[in-house]
């Protein structure tokens, strides 16, 4: 991992990747709060099929004119969990949103459509627009607390779909939580199962429950159950580093819980076993020893 920062990032562009949040950040609604939420009762046009990537999925448009990118299960619920849960401990996170039931013309299956993650093109969001891609293994965060707490959630989430292209640079017309630019980890879906290269399971609770996190901490570095590409990204991972991001989760209330996997459309009981398995990741993590 190289940073492609001079020196350690100050405050200002630390903010490009995270702040710290304000307390009780809405996990059902998220980011773009309720305004921005598509219409569920509407008809949407399919303009473009989605035919690579693990999740099948539509480009479509709505009121408004608004395009959105409509991807299905399985990594539809997931991934606005996911996208949740970083936006409140404080990591940036473009609006989305889950449809359990919607419509639409030109689709390639009858109505009512697949459920799905609902992810507009430009929202009317302080002018937020995605650019580039970035690299976990090349950017301005290399050795920050925040960098390192992104990829052991990511861990905690069972996602190792780290690729590049899963995430974006987005820029704005204005500051916005503590930032006009953005370094967002997007595309989240492959979470709630077990990390892995090929067919990873998504939104598994059973497979979930069993997946170890922490293996062991050896020579000051933590061990994961990781199984995916992109080892080296946790090759230097302390005690310290889980203990922070662990350290945040813990503060998120029952509520916020409750909130985020109610967004990706689960019922209680089932959000109950994913929330109760991630809790037991957070104790794991507070109990590690720092120096």
């Amino acid at each position: 991992m190289v940073s492609t920062s001079p020196g350690p990032p100050s405050a200002a562009q630390l903010a490009e990747l995270w702040v710290e949040p304000e307390p009780n950040r809405d996990l059902f609604w998220g980011v773009g709060g309720k305004r921005l939420a598509p219409d569920p009762a509407a008809t949407y046009s399919v303009i473009a099929i989605k035919r690579g990537g693990f999740s099948r999925g539509y480009t479509v448009v709505g009121p408004g004119d608004r395009e959105w990118s409509a991807k299905f299960s399985p990594e539809a619920p997931t991934e606005v969990v996911a996208s949740r849960l970083l936006w409140g401990l404080g990591y940036h996170q473009p609006p989305n949103y889950y449809l359990e039931n919607w419509r639409a013309e030109k689709a390639t299956t009858s109505n009512p459509q697949m459920p799905a993650r609902f992810r507009e093109s430009k929202p009317d969001f302080h002018g937020l627009d995605a650019e580039g891609a970035w690299s976990y293994f090349r950017n301005p965060f290399v050795g920050t607390r925040q960098l390192a707490g992104l990829l052991v959630l990511q861990v905690m989430l069972g996602n190792s779909d780290l690729k590049d292209d899963n995430n974006r640079i987005y820029e704005l017309d204005k500051p916005l939580e503590g930032a006009a630019r953005w370094y967002v980890s997007r595309d989240l879906g492959q979470s709630f199962g077990r990390t892995g290269i090929l067919n990873a399971p998504r939104g598994d609770i059973d497979v979930f429950e069993r997946t170890p996190f922490i293996t062991g901490v050896r020579n000051g570095r933590v061990r994961f159950d990781y199984r995916g590409r992109h080892k080296g990204l946790f090759e230097n991972i302390t005690p310290a580093d889980v203990r922070w991001i662990s350290e945040r989760l813990d503060g998120l209330t029952d509520q916020q819980w409750q909130d985020a996997f109610r967004a990706g459309g689960y019922d209680k009981p089932l959000a109950q076993r994913f929330i109760r398995r991630m809790k037991q990741k957070i104790q794991e993590g507070l109990a590690l020893q720092t120096s």
